[in-house]
């Protein structure tokens, strides 16, 4: 592994190539030249900054990879096995709730009817059982949520302002020479 003290004489190399691009001027073609070779010379300090790095980061990346490949099958697996129990936990906690929605339903139809008293219908209304948001078990807890989301139903009624422009298939487009109105291919020249 490198050691930052491995570093410094890289560190002082580049601190004085950064102090030479920042005061240098190109007002001759000597001047030019000179600056040609500062870029060389750059160019040739990116590429052994890079080599350097890399020595570092190669084998750690590997090894990250080495890991997550090892681990997928089983976390597969666990994600599988956790959808299926919280399929069937919410399904069943849905059919609970519809049960007791439905006991509520018959109880307040009768109040209403005349059939049955409002301190009856009080007390048997608590004592329909309605599923918990939070269970404590031996293992941990169990927690129901609801969380918003969001669905399109109709892709044609979308206001333009929520569209987005797929800008890698646009740009290989553009520079395959396939007109597209809005957007046109263009050069910029860099070093």
């Amino acid at each position: 592994m490198i050691e930052t003290k491995e570093l410094a004489p890289l560190k002082c190399q580049i601190s004085r190539l950064e102090k030479q691009a920042q005061e240098v001027q190109i007002t001759t073609q000597d001047e030019n030249e000179l600056v040609m070779n500062l870029k060389a010379k750059l160019k040739e300090i990116g590429k052994e900054i890079t080599n350097r790095k890399e020595a570092i980061t190669k084998p750690l990346n590997e090894a990250l990879k080495s890991a997550r490949e090892l681990f997928k099958p089983i976390e597969e697996q666990f994600e599988n096995a956790e959808n299926i129990v919280g399929k069937k936990l919410i399904a069943w906690k849905q059919k609970i709730e519809a049960e007791a929605h439905e006991a509520e339903a018959k109880i307040a139809a009768r109040v209403e009817k005349g059939t049955l008293k409002m301190e009856t219908a009080e007390r048997k209304l608590d004592e329909i059982k309605i599923p918990k948001k939070t269970v404590d078990t031996d293992h941990g807890r169990v927690q129901f949520r609801k969380i918003p989301k969001m669905r399109v139903v109709d892709e044609t009624l979308i206001p333009d302002k929520y569209w987005e422009i797929n800008q890698v298939l646009l740009r290989k487009d553009v520079l395959a020479g396939i007109v597209v109105p809005g957007a046109e291919k263009y050069e910029e020249e860099i070093v």
